[in-house]
């Protein structure tokens, strides 16, 4: 697997859960908000699309919520890619709401 990449559970079985809209903190939002290093958001972005994964929403990990959803930055830079443009081809894609 590649690094950066890691096992989700944005699938519950029906739908794939994406935000909404990007989280205050998300990763693609200007000025490194999570403090990454250089190149780590478009590294963690090359990697999850070569694997057919997904980069989650850093507030819905580690059990937060009931399940994972994809990080909206992501999704607006990859939804065209892989497993996520066939679940948009599938209509199998469900907006999570950012609290």
């Amino acid at each position: 697997m590649a690094s950066g990449v890691s096992r989700t559970n944005v699938f519950d079985g029906e739908v794939v859960h994406v935000m909404e809209r990007k989280c205050s903190t998300c990763i693609y939002r200007p000025g490194n908000l999570m403090k990454l290093e250089p190149g780590r958001r478009e590294g963690m972005e090359a990697g999850a699309i070569a694997e057919q994964g997904v980069i989650p929403c850093h507030q819905t990990i580690h059990g937060s919520r009931k399940h994972e959803s994809v990080c909206r930055g992501f999704f607006d830079v990859a939804k065209h890619e892989g497993l996520l443009a066939v679940a948009e081809r599938l209509d199998i894609i469900e907006f999570t709401p950012v609290n």
